[in-house]
């Protein structure tokens, strides 16, 4: 069902041209008035959302905004890969200044993977008209090898001129909007948190199709056994979020989250957030993928809800910004990431890049922050299902006014 929707951006708007299944406005704090108007339109693969008499600093037609430019990428077979993560050598499907945005199509991989037989049969077999299933999972499990032993399929790559190792990419979603009126959560076996348990009886998947009604910001989850539905409050984000890794053995597996990124899964990391990556390559080459309608702390069972979401990014770059792991960062607080095989490893990453965070930004001993953390911090399990786990402290930038007052 097509819809008018309307978008607002960072202090000023733009006119977004796109054929939507699903079309949500999502305004964040202070994003300023929602103004554009969707028209439906056919578009190239990489395109921006103006008129096309503008001019254009590459193939395709750009916008501008306060900020830079606005490039519209679609989730096509030639903007994505299927398993495993981009290399340095990848070509960029389009090149970018700092400051620029992209409005990014991106596919969920929960309904095309084999042991969920035919796409079409499993959908409507969750209850989900056929008319409603997205074209672009059909074409993509039709049409893209999967190269890596990954389930994710994955937008990019975008190559950020004047980006070099040592600097940092800051990637700033500003919106997100629904392409589909569902998700999929599954459980496979030998993964998830409790890979020799469940599924039960040893079967090799437990998936199950959940309807996604936007209007109420819920998604449905129908129990097996004849129990009432229960809602799910969707709070949409990106699960991977990344840039090329400098190993290229880190890019063969696009599960495992790493110093790029990547398949982070922090739920925290939606609109209105900003997430820092120290860059490894050459124009850092950005992509996105693992689109989510919610996901809790844990993600135990394996995946979240996993549906198929249109991102909007501002890609910002900064010199002179020392950062040697990721960093998350939202209106009200700063996420301090662990990352490693090891939960407990994970955990003392985190505290000490708290600790680093709480020594830089706000002048506090480390000695110091660490007591205040131990009463004040939150630290959390971001996820323990990605190879490599994940803990996230939430530092609170309310507590710390009185050391860095506005």
């Amino acid at each position: 069902m097509n819809r008018i929707s309307i978008k607002s951006l960072l202090k000023g708007a733009w006119v977004s041209l796109r054929l939507p299944r699903i079309s949500l406005r999502w305004l964040a704090a202070g994003f300023g008035t929602a103004v554009a108007l969707m028209l439906s339109v056919a578009a190239p693969l990489v395109q921006s959302a103006s008129p096309p008499e503008q001019p254009s600093t590459g193939q395709f037609p750009v916008a501008q905004t306060p900020t830079g430019q606005m490039h519209f990428v679609k989730s096509e077979p030639a903007n994505v890969i299927w398993g495993e993560l981009f290399k340095p050598d990848s070509p960029p499907i389009l090149r970018v200044q700092s400051g620029d945005q992209i409005k990014m199509e991106t596919v969920s991989h929960e309904g095309i993977l084999a042991d969920q037989g035919d796409t079409v049969a499993f959908l409507t077999g969750g209850g989900i008209a056929e008319q409603d299933i997205l074209p672009d999972q059909i074409q993509i499990k039709a049409e893209v090898e999967k190269t890596g032993p990954g389930p994710h399929v994955v937008t990019g790559p975008i190559y950020v001129e004047g980006a070099e190792p040592g600097d940092v990419l800051e990637i700033k979603t500003l919106d997100i909007e629904y392409r589909v009126p569902y998700g999929v959560i599954s459980n496979r076996h030998g993964k998830g948190s409790l890979p020799d348990e469940y599924p039960e009886n040893g079967a090799a998947i437990y998936t199950k199709v959940i309807p996604v009604d936007a209007s109420r910001q819920i998604g449905i989850f129908r129990p097996s056994n004849g129990l009432a539905n229960l809602e799910i409050p969707l709070k949409p984000f990106m699960g991977i979020m990344g840039i090329v890794p400098a190993n290229l053995e880190e890019a063969k597996n696009s599960v495992p989250p790493g110093v790029y990124g990547g398949n982070i899964d922090i739920k925290h990391l939606g609109i209105g957030s900003s997430l820092y990556l120290p860059v490894q390559v050459p124009g850092a080459l950005f992509y996105s993928g693992d689109p989510h309608c919610a996901q809790a702390n844990g993600e135990v069972a394996l995946t979240a809800i996993e549906c198929s979401l249109t991102p909007t990014f501002e890609l910002t770059l900064h010199k002179g910004m020392a950062l040697s792991t990721p960093l998350g960062e939202t209106e009200d607080a700063w996420y301090a990431i662990g990352l490693d095989v090891d939960l407990d490893e994970a955990m003392k990453k985190s505290v000490r890049e708290y600790l680093r965070i709480a020594n830089d930004e706000y002048g506090l001993t480390k000695p110091d922050a660490l007591l205040l953390g131990s009463a004040a911090v939150d630290f959390e399990v971001s996820q323990v299902v990605d190879i490599v786990k994940g803990i996230h402290g939430v530092i609170p930038k309310k507590m710390f006014q009185a050391l860095k007052p506005e």
